[in-house]
């Protein structure tokens, strides 16, 4: 924006010089880029500024604006033109209505829209007064009355234009929006076919103007114009904006209006052009105006909290400091509040002014940011807390990250028949499914009901891609239906898979492949990190490998599952390698954690240990026998470990070989062999009364 300073000091006086201003100016929130004298007829020239007006200051593309700025930021008083005073005696008698009708059939679109007539002008070059304003700005004198709008819109920031009344047809203007393909003819020449998304300004049979963009070159003022259709609105700054990219029209018109114009100076800066047309171009204006403004907005009101301007801005002001500051901006402070608050009423040449921290912002750069003093910032630290399920969400993703497996994220849409080969994952097999009512793609028309058909997917674009092995993971959310098809229920859910050769280490064995234990051991590594240990009873769920699988318990509540994926699944996905894959309620195991650890103290005294090897049924897990062993052997017992399972040669038929190492410790003394013997025999007695078993030879 350029601004001339001599223009600038008709409204505000100052002394200082332009590099001062300037200075002024950039701190204020208004950045002068630069400083030139422009020449102008005759051998003089004129200081002028060039601003880099930013978004949020739509206002300041006007000469009025940055007058208004000047004053506040020097505290002097602004001088502001007044049309409407004169205007009443300028007019003729005859009424506007008798030549003018307008009608709005946009009024979201065109909030308010003016027209005046002006009849029996003389188009003639403007006074040279006039065309330095406009060369010293940057625009290039045309005629009298063109060279008047534009001269307007850089005083007051607010668009006109001006129609040849005898080039419109019929007596009215019509805002409408444009038919589908109707041509266009612009100022500058450019041919247009408009679409339905264009607002128009039309005559009765087309449009003669881009709304807050460009007029028509149909009905443009040329020497001949003896009778005007002074036009000025206010337009919908997202409609402007969006016409002005689609068609690749950018006007002065179109930057204010973008910005949002003061839709209450759409009057005075009509009158103010109606007014200089008939000094320069002379003519008579008729009586009254047409103004369409069917729903008239109201200024909004904000309230400043005194201890909020000073929290934020780091400064000691009170409150009669902010509200002079306040005042200075045009701000009309409406009444004193009982307290430290301020109600302001926000100026309708303001609109982009609508919250507190709104006037903080101009609050502070009036009052000065090298006035703010610099401290380093204050504020309360408070600990970090995490939910239980926060915690073990992070656990559990650490605990697969360091062995060496990738988070996924899926869509949590699958088709219907993943959805249903994967409904028992969490419920039973006949669970409900729920679909959706509008799908992005046919096959993602269901919520899942498990989180493995997504890594699935995934293992087969990674072993497509040449990867192995696949180690996946993920952390989700699964839906079914509820009990009996009422309600719908969802969970949280992880699941993990794990596929393909060992990666080249000393530490496993070359060109193995990951199995079932390996995925065993991730698992119980996530549990142990929880303090939690799940027992295993085999699955019959139907998209598992029968015999290869695994129901996890912990307690006495059912948490999930882990096997190899059964082969009719893994068959269509091409899968060179066996699939092994787990999957938890996680939500169910956030409710079986224990409590927090008490403090226990390493004890003073040794420890004593005993290996016992046992013959039992297949039916009996090691974890029966375990559990047997611990409970007869307390207190003295501490921990019993299965570090060998045996079955084969040498072994009865239905017979298994377990073998246990026991660890025996007291608190308050070393034991001896005449205590742990007796008790070593009496968990052999128990072993064999109640679950069968007998001592290996």
């Amino acid at each position: 924006m350029l601004i001339q300073l001599d223009w600038l000091k008709e409204y505000v006086e100052f002394d200082l010089s332009p590099e001062d201003l300037g200075h002024q100016l950039t701190m204020g929130g208004l950045e002068v880029e630069g400083l030139e004298r422009v020449e102008l007829p005759g051998g003089r020239t004129t200081p002028v500024f060039e601003i880099n007006v930013t978004p949020n200051r739509g206002y300041c593309l006007s000469h009025l604006g940055v007058a208004r700025e000047v004053a506040a930021l020097l505290g002097v008083p602004c001088r502001l033109p007044d049309p409407e005073a004169k205007i009443a005696g300028a007019m003729s008698a005859k009424s506007v209505a008798d030549a003018l009708s307008v009608e709005n059939l946009e009024p979201e679109l065109c909030p308010r829209y003016s027209g005046m007539v002006i009849e029996n002008v003389t188009i003639q070059p403007s006074p040279s007064w006039l065309q330095d304003r406009l060369t010293a700005v940057g625009l290039r004198p045309i005629n009298n009355v063109v060279d008047v709008t534009n001269f307007v819109l850089m005083e007051y920031g607010q668009p006109l234009h001006a129609f040849d009344r005898e080039k419109l047809e019929g007596a009215g203007i019509v805002v409408r929006r444009a038919r589908a393909e109707e041509p266009f003819a612009a100022l500058d020449g450019t041919e247009l076919k408009l679409g339905t998304d264009a607002l128009v300004i039309a005559d009765s049979r087309r449009p003669v103007a881009l709304a807050g963009i460009m007029g028509g070159a149909h009905s443009e003022v040329s020497g001949s114009t003896k009778h005007l259709v002074l036009e000025s609105a206010c337009f919908d700054p997202v409609t402007v904006r969006q016409g002005s990219k689609k068609y690749g029209l950018r006007s002065d018109s179109s930057m204010r209006f973008e910005r949002g114009v003061d839709i209450e100076g759409v009057l005075r800066a009509q009158e103010r052009a109606a007014l200089l047309i008939r000094e320069v171009a002379g003519g008579a204006i008729l009586n009254g105006r047409v103004d369409v403004y069917p729903t008239p907005r109201s200024r909004p009101e904000i309230v400043v909290r005194v201890d909020r301007v000073n929290q934020v801005l780091g400064t000691t002001l009170e409150k009669t400091e902010i509200e002079a500051l306040l005042v200075r901006l045009g701000m009309d402070v409406k009444r004193a509040q009982s307290g430290p608050r301020i109600q302001v009423e926000v100026p309708s040449f303001r609109p982009g002014l609508s919250r507190e921290i709104d006037l903080i912002e101009e609050i502070a750069r009036l009052h000065g940011y090298s006035n703010i003093a610099v401290f380093a910032p204050r504020g309360t630290l408070q600990p970090v807390s995490f939910t239980p399920k926060q915690s073990t969400v992070r656990k559990v993703k650490e605990a697969l990250r360091h062995q060496g497996f990738a988070e996924a994220i899926n869509y949590s849409f699958i088709s219907q028949e993943s959805a249903g080969e994967f409904r028992s994952a969490f419920g039973e097999e006949g669970s409900g499914l729920i679909g959706l009512s509008n799908p992005i793609s046919s096959d993602m028309g269901f919520m899942r009901t498990s989180l493995v058909p997504g890594l699935l997917d995934s293992a087969a674009r990674n072993l497509s891609r040449g990867q192995k092995p696949v180690k996946l993971f993920e952390l989700g959310t699964v839906f079914r239906q509820g009990p009996s098809g009422k309600g719908r229920e969802e969970k949280t859910a992880l699941a993990a898979l794990v596929m393909g050769p060992y990666e080249h280490s000393p530490w496993k064995t070359t060109g193995k492949d990951y199995d079932f234990y390996d995925l065993k051991g991730a698992l119980e590594s996530v549990l142990s990190g929880l303090c939690l240990q799940a027992v295993y009873s085999p699955s019959g769920k139907s998209f598992l490998q029968q015999g290869r699988s695994v129901d996890c318990r912990i307690g006495a509540r059912d948490v999930g599952y882990l096997g190899e994926l059964a082969a009719p699944l893994a068959r269509p996905r091409d899968f060179n390698y066996k699939c092994h894959i787990f999957e938890l309620d996680l939500d169910a195991v956030v409710g079986l954690l224990p409590g927090k650890p008490g403090f226990a103290s390493i004890p003073r005294f040794p420890e004593t240990y005993r290996d016992i090897s046992v013959l039992v049924d297949k039916s009996v897990s090691s974890k029966m026998v375990s559990d047997l062993i611990l409970q007869t052997g307390a207190p003295l017992l501490q921990r019993v470990e299965l570090y060998d399972h045996f079955e084969g040669k040498n072994i009865d038929p239905g017979k298994k070989s377990l073998t246990f190492s026991l660890t025996f410790q007291s608190l308050d003394r070393t034991l001896t062999d005449d205590e742990v013997t007796p008790l070593f025999n009496q968990i052999v007695q128990t072993l064999a009364e109640k679950r069968g078993a007998k001592l290996r030879e």
